[in-house]
This record gives structure tokens, sequence and C-alpha cells, in this order.
């Protein structure tokens, strides 16, 4: 654990149901004349930001954005960029998922800032500027609304980041009542999501002790509720909590940064377009086995915040046992039809945009455990996938009926 370190700044938080009615005061706060609300289709056909959006329409003028289905894009980001330059002192407001939040707080630096998308990828570019912004979770798994980083595809549709101080939203607002309506398949891969924020955060190499007591808290909190929240869709004390745990865990990734599930789950958006909680959720139950071993002391303290007594030999076997009281493998079924080489994901993984995360990990993979930790990813891969097509997914389904 490292004993010298700097934490970064962190956005204010508002939580809890009704916290949206702050927005015209964050408006005011920040100078702001009118509102871009930054969203994305599938949430925008649902119909349940209508009454959010007509109470916003009462304060000031509001000019819409909705991004199109899929994780975001370098065309997507300079489509929007171009709408918010047109508008005079706008508060962007992200609203959804990752893909949403990522655009939005991309789109507020792009207000301040010249050029296209392109230009600031992997830092290219400095950022010169932003306009003011809010970020709205409607899942739990994300923490992009509190980190200075941002995850899009460029025009190869391979995953690249941009970061800086300016993609940190001035105000962030976590209502429950947002995430109610999510399907428990979202949810599911969502909430690990966070998870392995949580537990990449805390056993990689930048952590410290602030980290650590943000990820663990996180870790705690969804083992807790992430199975009530999905079988209990309205639960709101659930779905708070997992809100609340993605935060923490965006925190705590924004100053300890991700891992080899990071690695993989980036690897396998870029070849075969798993949305980053499937992605990285399969990446943890396939390769944990192997960071655990031979650095038990550093995985001890999350198994005993996921299940307490336990010890860090048990762990991959906890984290299989959330999945599946979570019902995870229903998040697949889109995907029953991908076919995955372990040679190509391999080579993938060692991409230069994705070497960060491997040499955070607490085991840094050398020589040949990149093809198997490949191999271990297609087996668990395909071992979900079976489960799901011998009917797992109808076991599921019965039960959260």
């Amino acid at each position: 654990m490292r004993q010298d370190y700097a934490n970064g700044r962190q956005a204010p938080v508002f939580a809890g149901p009704g916290c949206l009615s702050r927005l015209p005061e964050l408006r005011r706060q920040h100078a702001a004349k009118r509102y871009l609300l930054i969203t994305d289709a599938g949430l925008e056909a649902s119909g349940v930001l209508a009454p959010f959006v007509a109470e916003l329409e009462q304060d000031a003028a509001l000019s819409r954005f909705v991004a199109p289905p899929g994780e975001p894009t370098v065309a997507t980001v300079d489509q929007a960029a171009r709408v918010v330059r047109e508008l005079d002192a706008p508060l962007v407001i992200g609203i959804g998922g990752g893909t949403a939040l990522d655009i939005a707080k991309l789109v507020a630096a792009l207000a301040g800032s010249p050029g296209q998308m392109d230009q600031y990828l992997l830092g290219r570019s400095p950022w010169c500027g932003r306009a003011p912004a809010v970020m709205v979770p409607t899942t739990s798994g994300t923490g992009s609304e509190v980190t200075r980083t941002s995850i899009l595809a460029d025009d190869t549709r391979r995953k690249m980041w941009a970061w800086g101080d300016e993609l940190l939203p001035d105000a962030v607002l976590l209502d429950p009542r947002l995430t109610c309506s999510l399907p428990a398949p979202l949810t599911a891969a969502t909430g690990l999501d966070a998870f392995v924020h949580a537990l990449e955060a805390t056993t990689g190499r930048n952590r410290n002790r602030l980290i650590e007591s943000q990820a663990l808290a996180a870790i705690r909190l969804i083992g807790a509720s992430l199975p009530e929240a999905v079988h209990d869709p309205h639960n709101l004390q659930a779905r708070q909590q997992l809100q609340e745990a993605a935060c923490l865990a965006g925190m705590a990734i924004d100053n300890g940064g991700t891992g080899i599930a990071h690695n993989i789950g980036h690897a396998l958006g870029s070849l075969y377009h798993l949305p980053h909680g499937v992605a990285v959720a399969i990446a943890v139950e396939a390769t944990l086995g192997w960071s655990v071993t031979g650095h038990e002391a550093i995985f001890a303290p999350s198994a005993h915040a996921l299940l307490p007594g336990s010890g860090a030999e048990e762990l991959p076997a906890l984290i299989r046992e959330l999945a599946d009281a979570s019902a995870f493998d229903l998040a697949l079924a889109p995907f029953t039809g991908v076919e995955m080489d372990a040679s190509r994901l391999a080579e993938e993984m060692r991409d230069e945009a994705n070497a960060p995360m491997a040499n955070n990990a607490a085991r840094r993979p050398e020589g040949d455990d990149w093809q198997t930790l490949a191999e271990l990813t297609v087996t668990s891969f395909q071992r979900r996938r079976q489960r799901l097509q011998q009917g797992s997914s109808a076991e599921a389904q019965e039960a959260l009926a």
C-alpha cells in the first residue's frame, strides 16, 4: 500500500429521493442561462424523463441531445459538441448510464476547448476550458459521474480513453427513483461492474488508505444490496445503497485505477462489443483465482468485506455466488452467438491502450500469462452461456417473477 499519495478533488454529491429538485439552484449557482440535457435513446424512449423535463422547462430553456444506442463514439461526441457550442451559457446535464455520462462530461469540456474529440484521446492535447456540468446516473455501475475519465470508441471501434480534471462535474445527483425501472439483467451487470471497480482499486498498486476506505465500503454495500435490488426493483433502500456503492467505487478508481479484469473487459469490448459491465464481470470471475495466487494478503480485506470472516482464497467463489444470486446469466442473453478467439483476445489485451490497467494490477501478466488469462476468460464466457442455454435463465426468470 502506498504511503506517499495525493488524491484528486471530488465532486459534491447530493443523494436521496427528490434530489433532482436541486437543479435550478445549481443552474443559478453556475450562472448558466439554459439546460442541455444529454441522455441515451433507451432512457428517452422509456418516458421516465418526461416529468423531470417538464419541471426543468418551467425554470429555463432546455435543449436535448439523445445519444444513439451502444457505447459512446468519437463521432457521437463531436455531434453533441456542435450542439453545445451553439448555446449561450448552458448547464450540461448528463442523465443515464455510462454512455450518457461519458458523453456529457466530454461535451462539457469541448464546450470550452477547440477542435474535435480525437485531438483529446489518450491525452494528446490538454483541455482549455469547460461548461458547468451535473451528472445524474440512472444505473449503479460505471461510477462515471465522479471520475475524471471517459471511455469511448474511435473510428475503428477500438476502446479509447480521455481524461483530465475538466471532466469532473460540478455536482452529482443520486436519486434512487431513477434506477427502479432498470431491468434485472442491467441491474446485475452494472452492480457487478461497480464491484469490480471497488475490488481493483483496493488491490491495485496505487491503493492507499483513503481508496481502501471507499472501496471496501462499496464492496459491503454491493454484497448486501445487489441481489435485493434485482429481485425487488422498487426497494428504494437497496437502490440507493447500490447508487452509493457505485459512486464510492468510482471515487476509488478515479484515484486508484483499475486492474486486469478491466484490461480484459476493454479488450472484449473492442473485439466483441460486449457491454462494459458484462465484460468485466466475466473477466473477474475468470481470472480472480490467478490474481489472488501469491497475493492473498492484498485480497483478504475485500473477501472479509464481502463476507465477514472469509479469506482471500474464498473470494473467487464468493463472487460467483454473488453473480448467481443476482441472475447475472440473463445479461448474456443478447450475446449467446458470440464466438471468442483466445489468441486474438490475448493480443488485444497487450494493446498499448490497455496497458495501464494491467500494469496497475496486484499481479501483472508476464510471458504466457496473457494467453492463459485469455483462455480462462473464453472458458468462463462459454460456461455462463451454457448455463443460460441449459435453463438457468428459466430458473432466474421464475425467481424474479
